[in-house]
């Protein structure tokens, strides 16, 4: 018999997973035997605590794909929002100079306009979903696996440049940060060099059920269809001679930061009751299929001048 946490505050939790594969890892574990993916572990968190919960990540989605095919899937009963997003956004741009053999030209491109991009689009994502009133929380992405050290540097680089703007994005729309770039430290936490293993899916599962716990519903505020989307907008509006009736000193951040190494034994441990699951994962999006080679171990010995993309 499973330990049962529900209380009073549980009732009408409803949580919704966008994103890419980080949540939606299936297809990379060995499901036959049992090994319990991101949406399993989630389930099976939800079911001992008297949650809801919609998965609508998929393996290979973009940003623009989240905006357009999981934004619109959004249950109206949704509670609690987590977006892990964007690693596929960056892992085309360095698909882009790989293709232009690294040049200092294309490494520029990448490294500035490239990245100023994707985090403006990352922004705008986070602040529709912001709109819907529900407690919202935004993940940093993890660093790869990756065995060249040139990748891996390239790697460290860019992702902790662009990192730092999810986390100031993160506090300027006073959403929580759960922050995978600080959470998988070894290589048991990847089932390949871009994919989380189910240990790595269950510190990212125990750090989204912390964070549903701090954020009960009683502390929701639900908006209205026909009023403002944003406190900003409506303080902005609101004020008397010329002065914001919130100001910024009465404004109250309740962002918190997530960022555990814990490991639940529970979600580790193989469910024979899953085994075959494979039968049940969802179609990956066609641009992750055409990423297989950041997939393979021996792929990263190649030198990047000589690296070809299939």
């Amino acid at each position: 018999m499973l330990p049962t946490f529900k209380n009073l505050e549980d009732d009408g939790v409803h949580i919704v997973l966008l994103g890419d594969s980080t949540l939606d890892n299936g297809r990379y574990l060995d499901l036959a035997h049992g090994e319990l993916s991101v949406e399993k572990q989630i389930t099976k968190r939800c079911i001992e605590r008297g949650w809801a919960v919609t998965v609508l990540a998929q393996d290979g989605s973009m940003l623009q794909d989240v905006r357009e095919r999981q934004l619109p899937l959004i249950p109206e009963a949704a509670t609690h929002i987590i977006l892990s997003a964007s690693g596929n956004d960056l892992l085309s741009l360095l698909n882009q100079m790989v293709v232009a053999n690294f040049t200092l030209s294309s490494m520029y491109a990448t490294i500035g306009t490239g990245l100023n991009q994707v985090s403006d689009n990352y922004k705008n994502l986070l602040q529709e979903l912001k709109g819907l009133g529900c407690h919202l929380a935004c993940c940093t992405l993890y660093r790869p696996n990756f065995n060249h050290l040139f990748f891996k540097s390239l790697a460290t680089f860019s992702l902790g440049l662009h990192n730092n703007r999810i986390k100031q994005i993160s506090v300027d729309l006073d959403c929580s940060l759960i922050d995978f770039a600080n959470m998988f430290d070894g290589p048991e936490d990847f089932a390949n060099p871009l994919e989380l293993s189910s240990r790595g899916g269950s510190k990212a599962v125990e750090n989204i059920a912390s964070w549903v716990v701090d954020f009960p519903i009683s502390r929701l505020h639900r908006r209205e269809p026909n009023m403002f989307a944003d406190d900003e907008q409506f303080t902005a509006q609101m004020s008397t001679f010329g002065m914001p009736l919130n100001c910024c000193a009465t404004r109250t951040p309740h962002r918190r930061i997530y960022s555990s190494k814990a490991v639940s034994q529970s979600l580790v441990t193989p469910d024979v009751r899953n085994a075959n699951g494979s039968k049940e994962l969802r179609p990956a999006m066609e641009f992750s299929e055409a990423q297989q080679k950041w997939r393979d171990p021996a792929e990263h010995t190649t030198p990047p001048g000589q690296m070809r993309l299939s």
